[in-house]
């Protein structure tokens, strides 16, 4: 009896932890995504208007609009954000996202796994981080690594890949499979990328995003490493790569080429010669120094004074479109707090950027 006791002890308690692992293998896995926001023209499968707290289940394609956004919360706790013209879909247990167009920001929490996203045959894969990507309609993609939890890879078509740390871009070109690297300026992504401006509440992992952003910060203020234009990275006005950056920010392809730093590095040391750069535009963008025809930059004490002066400005394709507690013209607007019915939901006062977050503390404002 004791015997028949003890082995229907261990087979109910075998039960309970398969079961346990099950749970917890579900738990990892994306399973089907619940809309938090959806601003103006957000579509899942065929054309179906998505509303918030609709589903959205593995495979289904989601479309934004011009002027449109949308956040999803996944079953491990995920976020992902969409910008507007982006369409993407996901599979759950491989914990992908297959991105056809557009751009996306993801925070992964630590535990659930690697994260990929792809795109025809271009890939990002990471564990436990926060992440931006972008992909043009030429297929260019870049790929972003925001903070310090987790580590990344950077694939391309051809068999291509690198490895990815905190703060740095991946540039991929669709024509040649090649992979830039670079450090990107992650104070100008929060300021001025729509995935961080245009939503109400702070995204999750933002504080580590800004720890990593202080960091560059920094580095700057001690002259460490300097801030950078696109052409003293050593890429060309005709290259590809402003196009999945210009997506990336939420700006035209020519206010890339005039930003003065979107990226950071030692000038001296950066990817490309000087021979590979349109010097001309460059001076005429940063200005030249009378006596030395040095190029100045935004380190200079005008720069940390307009800096220490200038708000974020948000994306003007979505120039009166307010996110899920704006206000504004809400005629299609949704929140995930939002009242039934069928007109739009009631909104609060229009919110601080990043949730309240505060964002202008790198030395130079760079758009």
């Amino acid at each position: 009896m004791k015997n028949e006791l003890r082995s229907l002890f261990l087979a109910v308690t075998g039960l309970f932890l398969i079961g346990q692992a099950q749970d917890a293998r579900a738990e990892r896995e994306f399973s089907q995504g619940e809309f938090l926001t959806v601003v103006n023209q957000v579509t899942t499968g065929e054309g179906a208007a998505a509303k918030s707290s609709d589903k959205l289940a593995e495979k289904t394609p989601v479309a934004t609009g011009a002027g449109s956004l949308a956040e999803l919360r996944f079953g491990d706790s995920s976020t992902l954000r969409i910008a507007p013209n982006t369409k993407l879909s996901f599979l759950s247990k491989e914990r992908a996202v297959n991105l056809q167009s557009g751009s996306l920001l993801l925070n992964i929490p630590s535990g659930n796994g690697a994260t990929r996203v792809e795109a025809d045959g271009i890939s990002g894969e990471v564990t436990g981080t926060t992440l931006m990507a972008s992909r043009d309609p030429e297929g260019n993609f870049s790929f972003v690594i925001l903070e310090t939890a987790g580590t990344a890879k950077v694939s391309s078509h051809t068999g291509k890949s690198s490895i990815l740390l905190p703060g740095q871009i991946a540039l991929v070109r669709r024509s040649d499979g090649s992979i830039r690297i670079f450090e990107l300026n992650l104070d100008a992504v929060v300021q001025f990328s729509p995935l961080f401006v245009s939503f109400a509440s702070a995204m999750p992992g933002l504080e580590k995003v800004m720890e990593v952003a202080g960091g560059q910060a920094a580095d700057v203020k001690s002259q460490t490493k300097s801030l950078l234009s696109y052409f003293e990275v050593g890429l060309k006005a005709e290259d590809p790569d402003k196009e999945p950056l210009s997506i990336l920010f939420g700006k035209s392809a020519d206010e890339i080429l005039a930003s003065k730093n979107p990226f950071l590095g030692e000038l001296a040391t950066a990817a490309g010669s000087e021979e590979n750069k349109d010097s001309s535009y460059a001076a005429n963008v940063l200005g030249t120094d009378s006596k030395g025809g040095g190029i100045t930059d935004a380190r200079q004490p005008e720069g940390e004074a307009l800096a220490a002066k200038s708000n974020p400005p948000t994306d003007p394709g979505l120039a009166g479109t307010d996110t899920a507690a704006g206000g504004g013209d809400l005629s299609s607007t949704d929140t995930a707090a939002g009242g039934g019915g069928g007109g739009a939901d009631t909104q609060a006062p229009t919110p601080p950027v990043n949730g309240g977050v505060a964002s202008n503390f790198s030395p130079a404002t760079p758009f």
